[in-house]
């Protein structure tokens, strides 16, 4: 053989060993990775059901409250807003001036 084909083969060699030993490792790293790692629980437990069973109700519970307190919140809206354009009205109408020296006496 030829000197330069020697060295091409020896340096291909090379690269191949090198590509095949790291794979190696790879597949060895996650195959003991797998191994010394606990096992998935697959199995439920009626405690388990229980649970969820407890937090679907919570959950709905304060469903239940966050819908009484947003109906709340609009009803007082809704007085708040009726009342405003009378209270405009009774502003806008002239006061009697014979109570404005009372006011500022009790006022000192």
């Amino acid at each position: 053989m030829d000197g330069d084909v020697l060295t091409f083969a020896q340096v291909m060699t090379v690269i191949v060993m090198s590509t095949a030993a790291f794979i190696g490792i790879g597949l060895g790293a996650r195959v003991l990775w797998r191994w010394g790692s606990p096992g998935r629980q697959s199995i439920r437990t009626p405690h388990d059901d229980e649970r969820m069973q407890r937090l679907e109700t919570a959950v709905d519970t304060i469903a239940i409250e966050v819908e009484r307190i947003s109906e709340a919140q609009r009803f007082m809206v809704g007085l708040l807003s009726e009342s405003l354009p009378a209270r405009r009205a009774e502003l806008a109408a002239p006061e009697n001036t014979e109570l404005l020296p009372e006011r500022l006496s009790s006022a000192r």
